[in-house]
């Protein structure tokens, strides 16, 4: 059994509890037939834990869509700074055109640090469950998985460890906080804005 539902909804649960707008990010679940479709496209099946993860919740809302001002951090980042794709997002990210499959090969990407800003970077993962960085802007295909990453289900766990308890691998440089109602990763820069960081017994110190 995979362990992305226990560690989705540990994540899930504490952002409806403590980060309602970056909760509100959040979209149903994919359907089956929509993944499969998907799946046509690409003329291969999709990662096992991230079809898991798809059809408990389809990614999360692009806020460049929704009446806010854009100066405000986004409450989609939530992600460890990153946005969680949405099914169609995942196939406009990785493309069909010319050299598409040079680029991406067997890995499918499943985050991004900005959804409005083309060419994307953020996290992908391969069939095999590794996880990788990518930066469409360097030409370079996604790099060798990242410490602590080799799996979305461990990546969720640890995201899930982070939220809940302040520990784990993606505690540091940058903390979780609430801004606004949002899970925000800081300290914030500027004075005066206001942070605060959820787990202060682990927050760093100069």
């Amino acid at each position: 059994m995979s362990d992305v539902p226990p560690a989705w909804a540990a994540i899930s649960g504490w952002l409806a509890t403590h980060a309602p707008a970056s909760h509100a990010t959040l979209r149903p679940g994919a359907t089956a037939a929509a993944i499969r479709s998907a799946e046509d496209q690409l003329g291969a099946p999709l990662p096992p834990d991230l079809v898991t993860l798809l059809l408990t919740c389809n990614g999360t809302v692009d806020a460049s869509a929704v009446d806010r001002d854009p100066d405000e951090y986004d409450p989609g980042l939530f992600l460890a700074q990153h946005h969680l794709l949405p099914l169609e997002a995942i196939m406009l990210v990785r493309g069909t055109g010319e050299g598409a499959d040079e680029f991406w090969g067997e890995w499918v990407p499943f985050a991004v640090a900005d959804y409005a800003v083309a060419p994307w970077g953020g996290l992908a993962i391969e069939p095999g469950g590794g996880l990788s960085t990518f930066s469409q802007a360097s030409g370079e295909p996604p790099s060798q998985p990242p410490a602590g990453h080799a799996s979305l289900a461990e990546f969720l766990n640890a995201l899930a460890e982070v939220f809940t308890r302040g520990t784990g691998p993606p505690a540091a440089p940058a903390t979780p906080g609430i801004h606004q109602g949002a899970l925000v990763w800081g300290p914030l820069p500027g004075d005066g804005t206001r942070w605060t960081p959820v787990h202060t017994e682990n927050e760093p110190t100069a």
